[in-house]
């Protein structure tokens, strides 16, 4: 048996703490919900908590976007005489996920199915990220499949819609007149497989395009903190002023910056330099390319050049901990940790830019980002679920999700540009101003994504740990990445998520 040397714990110790899964970038810094049984909804149960509340009421059921902002209080009387009985009412049967949003969904049921007097929710099969995926292959394998699902644009929507789970939504918008302007273009187009629309957002962002900084060692170190007319040159500047040997021992402990380079988190800067992952036939590995070779460059000098950001072994615990604790001055990360550091009490602690632009071409890194409800593709009642979807995906839904501590603010300009929002985070406009047209990440053609996704954050290893050059790496992960583009789409078992 071959020896574990302490270079090789190292490098697998780092590989394990890159964030290296697509399910760790959804569900980080989200809360999940626990749901001990299927909850439906009864009438006696409806009635009280629309009479709790002020409630959204509409005249019309087809014209949701025009009402969902005006609030008028229900009397009970009338209430009770318009809600038909249960066992009369078209059911829609929700097979999502047990997150913080899934919670929210319910609590707002309620007000939907006043609007909807016909239509009720029952929610079902509520899993984990990493179990979910594989329960609605069970349910679409048993014939059992529900009327609604959920799940964040990419390669598991177009590995639904490849296998027929989930139906196009374009008949079905077209019929409704439904009016999708409003939302993040970023986010509808990535919600297209093979020229159709399979899904409808109901929460968007730019990605993890934001950059944390911890206020106390820029306000001791006597340095401006960044702001929107920052670059990444800058970012180099103030990383390395920040960066400290405190216990005087030779060594860096504290870093002015920590990086993320495993994908699907590392997108972003990628997208900052102009490089892309795959060509634009999807057939390829892009990333030899001057833009890839500039990224890793980047990359590789922060860490051994400059020196002021820790190389994976560096880091304890993880980068959010060191950010909170002072060893780390900046970090790129979501709005949403942001926020979730912020409502722990440590606003005053940690600021907030949108991460800073490229120097010469002044582009800022973005991935269209978000979740979107979809259609199964044997539901026979797809315009009452496409009502609930055109009802979450609305400005107001939005703006209370993200105002209850639920998600982001929605999938709209108008929710993440509203005064309420603002008011608590004046952040959220500079979100909003990059997130309509934030990049979207193309899909390798045969939806190998985990297999190509594992060649990078294992390829990247070496670059890290200053064993190869940026041209090496590319020229590896390029070779690595072109032998799974070249293989079948047919695969023995579903290798999504890992």
């Amino acid at each position: 048996m071959r020896s574990l040397t302490r270079r090789s714990f190292l490098r697998s110790a780092a590989l394990w703490g890159l964030g290296i899964t697509t399910s760790q970038a959804l569900t980080a810094c989200l809360r999940q919900v626990v749901v001990e049984k299927v909850i439906e909804k009864q009438v006696t149960k409806v009635v009280k908590e629309v009479v709790r509340e002020t409630v959204i009421v509409e005249t019309t059921p087809r014209v949701i976007e025009k009402t969902i902002e005006v609030e008028k209080t229900v009397e009970i009387e009338k209430l009770v005489t318009a809600i038909p009985a249960l066992k009369d009412r078209v059911l829609i049967t929700a097979d999502v996920m047990n997150y913080s949003w899934t919670h929210f969904a319910m609590l707002k049921s309620a007000a939907f199915e006043e609007l909807f007097p016909n239509i009720a929710l029952k929610w079902r099969s509520l899993s984990g990220w990493h179990e979910y995926p594989r329960v609605v292959e069970t349910l679409n394998a048993s014939g059992q499949s529900g009327d609604l699902l959920e799940g964040p644009p990419g390669d598991l929507l177009a590995h639904w819609a490849d296998r027929k789970f989930i139906r196009p939504l374009d008949e079905i918008i077209s019929a409704e007149g439904f009016d999708a302007s409003g939302i993040f273009w970023s986010m509808l187009a990535s919600c297209r497989y093979r020229g159709q629309r399979i899904g409808l957002p109901y929460i968007g962002n730019a990605g993890e395009n934001i950059l944390l900084y911890n206020r106390r060692l820029f306000d001791e170190a006597n340095l401006t903190r960044p702001n929107l007319s920052s670059t990444l040159d800058d970012l180099t500047k103030m990383g390395i002023a920040l960066t400290r040997d405190r216990d005087g021992d030779g060594k860096s402990d504290q870093f002015g910056l920590a990086l993320r380079f495993g994908l699907p988190s590392a997108y972003p800067t990628l997208h900052l330099f102009g490089a892309k992952l795959f060509s634009e036939n999807s057939r390829e590995c892009a990333l030899n390319t001057p833009a890839g070779i500039e990224y890793l460059r980047w990359v590789h000098e922060q860490i051994h050049v400059h020196k002021l950001a820790p190389v994976p072994p560096q880091v304890e615990g993880s980068a959010v901990e060191m950010l909170r604790s002072g060893t780390v001055a900046m970090l790129r990360h979501s709005f949403r940790t942001f926020a979730t550091l912020s409502a722990s009490g440590e606003r005053r602690e940690i600021g907030a830019t949108l991460f800073p632009k490229h120097p010469i071409s002044g582009r800022v890194g973005t991935l269209a980002s978000g979740l979107a409800y979809c259609i199964g593709q044997r539901s026979a009642i797809p315009s009452e679920v496409f009502q609930w979807c055109k009802f979450m995906s609305s400005r107001e839904m939005g703006v209370q999700m993200f105002l209850g501590g639920y998600a982001d603010p929605g999938c709209r300009s108008a929710s993440w540009e509203d005064p309420r929002v603002l008011e608590l985070y004046p952040l959220c406009a500079q979100v909003a101003g990059v997130a309509d047209t934030a990049e979207v990440e193309r899909l390798p053609w045969n939806l190998r994504l985990a297999e190509c996704l594992d060649v990078w954050n294992r390829g990247i290893i070496p670059l890290a740990f200053d064993e190869c050059t940026p041209e090496e790496c590319a020229s590896q992960i390029t070779q690595e990445i072109n032998k799974v583009l070249a293989l079948s789409p047919e695969q023995k078992e579903t290798l999504w998520p890992r």
